[in-house]
């Protein structure tokens, strides 16, 4: 197999290497497509505290966990999947024993590791691919368990099935809150993530969906996705653009997609054009580094408002966002659209997020 080893902070090479052994409750996917994702490029540029100690601990590592293939090889406790099913990732790998996981909340898992160093401690996804030869997806093959894997339907090509593990996640964030025909929703933050939100609030059938960022391009391209307003944050004062909207309402619902340093400020005005009994869902993560958020907890209080976050997503997010995409609610070559082969994944990621670039594609089969 072909893999893009991280070897410490700005440092992959294209290695080959033996596939790993395959036994037991494991399967082997042949991937075919994969996706970059923010948490990879965290780790690529070091801007997570564990990576490099992880690294230097440890030793390389292969990132990614946003893909789609097909089942190679099972192992002999297999029972449900086949040499031959196409399928896509599902990164969490949740312990199964917890008090989480007993509830059906593998996302919460006590234990919690993910493919590609998606979630869990960083050295410790390192060492299960050296124990037991779990990596992550920026390479040609992929081990996993069973409990890591999701039937791809045919209507669904494996560039659309890279997509299923972001849109489950905000589907996750949408029925978080909950989304319907009598809500006006506003999202902050039009990155891949934001884009994301407008396309599932428009599948929820929303009233009124307002989106608000500083770039023009993303502004449009969501309007195209399902927004019904644009606000430009850089340009006017949006919270009173939200009120006179709402007839000094404010929205029912707000999803803040923004993060890092930008979180805490967009929090603020999430604040400030939430109506009474609103609901405010915090998908992204802010900078570890930044100021704490003050808030007026009379104001939460007499104004009944919910303040909240997700984080991962459930099997039946996974199915809502199969629906989404075999339906084909949304051109998902707005989203990914752009593609490099596996050995130009360092200008994959240089560019992720530069210009019309939105979210980048792998091609593993070249």
């Amino acid at each position: 197999m072909k893999a893009a080893m991280l070897y410490g902070i700005e440092d992959i090479r294209i290695e080959e290497m033996e596939i790993p052994k395959c036994e037991g409750d494991y399967l082997i996917v042949e991937l075919k497509k994969a996706t970059l994702c923010p948490t990879d490029l965290k780790k690529y540029y070091g801007h997570k505290d564990d990576v490099e100690v992880g690294l230097n601990e440890e030793g390389p590592y292969i990132l990614g966990h946003e893909a789609a293939g097909i089942v190679i090889e099972t192992g002999e406790n297999i029972k449900n999947f086949q040499a031959g099913d196409r399928v896509a990732i599902q990164p969490m790998i949740s312990c199964g024993e917890c008090h989480y996981c007993k509830m059906g909340k593998k996302n919460m898992c006590l234990n919690l590791l993910g493919v590609g160093g998606s979630a869990g401690n960083f050295g410790d996804c390192i060492r299960l691919m050296k124990e037991e030869g779990i990596g992550g997806c920026f390479a040609t093959h992929l081990k996993v368990p069973e409990q890591c894997v999701i039937k791809l339907p045919d209507e669904i090509d494996y560039a659309a099935g890279s997509l299923i593990e972001p849109l489950a996640d905000v589907i996750h964030s949408i029925n978080k809150v909950g989304v319907d025909e009598n809500d006006t929703v506003v999202i902050i933050g039009l990155g891949p993530m934001g884009l994301f939100h407008t396309i599932v609030a428009s599948y929820h059938k929303a009233k009124k969906i307002i989106c608000i960022d500083i770039d023009d391009e993303r502004l449009k391209l969501s309007g195209k996705l399902g927004a019904d307003i644009i606000l430009n944050s850089s340009k006017e004062d949006v919270i009173q653009g939200v009120l006179s909207l709402t007839n000094n309402i404010g929205a029912d619902k707000i999803f803040v997609t923004a993060g890092g340093k930008a979180q805490k400020s967009c929090v603020e005005q999430a604040l400030a054009m939430v109506a009474k009994e609103g609901k405010i869902n915090l998908f992204a993560s802010a900078d570890i580094n930044e100021e704490k958020l003050t808030v007026s907890l009379n104001d939460i209080h007499y104004r009944m408002v919910t303040l909240t976050g997700t984080v991962g997503f459930e099997d039946k997010h996974a199915e809502e966002a199969i629906e989404i995409l075999k339906n084909k609610h949304f051109d998902y070559n707005l989203i990914r659209n752009i593609e490099y082969p596996l050995d130009q994944i360092v200008e994959g990621i240089e560019d992720y997020g530069k210009g019309k670039n939105i979210k980048v594609g792998l091609d593993l089969s070249k």
